[in-house]
């Protein structure tokens, strides 16, 4: 247990973070009194400390039913955040899936409204995929809505990501606008287009990633995502009529 705690902390984490970090993944998910009483730190120094590491992608909250629960991302995303320590987080991968109990998926809603939020989040929600996963999209090429919000350095990213991990996008389109995408964009990335029928406008960005519908617009920069399996279901089942509709 101290050779985790001295990786964590070679991770950036302080002695309470570890601590904190550890408790919550034994738990499995717990409330943020449960978490405080078994990484033995007072309440309100766990509470801070969760929310400090939920900004830093490490781990996840949810209100349900009148209470907050908490639980740690998977440890694999350890290793796709820190990729200049790589070393380390490949080392404490298998460490942290022997303490982590399972994968907990609590409906939830998150909002994001500014540029560095929206990048993280997509960077995590990137990282966290399984190999060979399929990203269901409609976007709007034409308002350039991802260049108003991610950097080119964010978009290589992006894209480097979806290459590793041989990630398949199909993506709707209003009905006219496929000719204005640059070529040389589509080259970089396995992806296929489709366009509307005519007369549907759409000004934003939709995505469909595992059970997790993503509403995203850039003016100004707003992004929620929510995860609840009958949300994603009915609008995937749009999405499906859709893509079908233009062979």
């Amino acid at each position: 247990m101290n050779e985790i705690k001295k990786n964590l902390k070679d991770l950036g984490l302080n002695k309470n973070e570890a601590e904190t970090y550890l408790a919550l993944t034994n738990l499995g998910e717990a409330k943020a009194t449960v978490v405080a009483l078994k990484a033995g730190l007072s309440r309100t120094t766990v509470i801070s400390i969760l929310e400090r590491l939920e900004k830093e992608g490490l781990v996840s909250s949810n209100k349900y039913k009148g209470s907050i629960y908490w639980w740690i991302e998977s440890p694999t995303v350890l290793q796709e955040k820190y990729e200049n320590k790589i070393n380390i987080a490949k080392g404490m991968v298998n460490i942290l899936s022997d303490l982590y109990r399972s994968e907990h998926s609590f409906p939830g809603t998150k909002v994001y409204d500014t540029r560095v939020g929206i990048q993280n989040f997509t960077e995590r929600m990137l990282a966290s995929l399984k190999k060979g996963s399929t990203i269901f999209t409609i976007d709007s090429p034409h308002l350039g809505n991802y260049q108003k919000v991610f950097s080119e350095e964010y978009n290589k990213i992006f894209i480097d990501i979806k290459n590793k991990k041989s990630i398949f996008t199909k993506t709707l389109v209003p009905y006219g606008s496929n000719s204005l995408i640059a070529q040389e964009k589509l080259e970089k990335q396995n992806i296929e287009i489709k366009e509307m029928p005519e007369g549907i406008s759409f000004e934003s960005s939709i995505w469909l990633i595992d059970d997790v519908v993503v509403f995203f617009a850039s003016q100004p920069p707003y992004l929620v995502a929510i995860k609840n399996p009958a949300i994603y279901l009915g609008l995937k089942s749009i999405f499906d009529f859709l893509w079908l509709s233009k062979k």
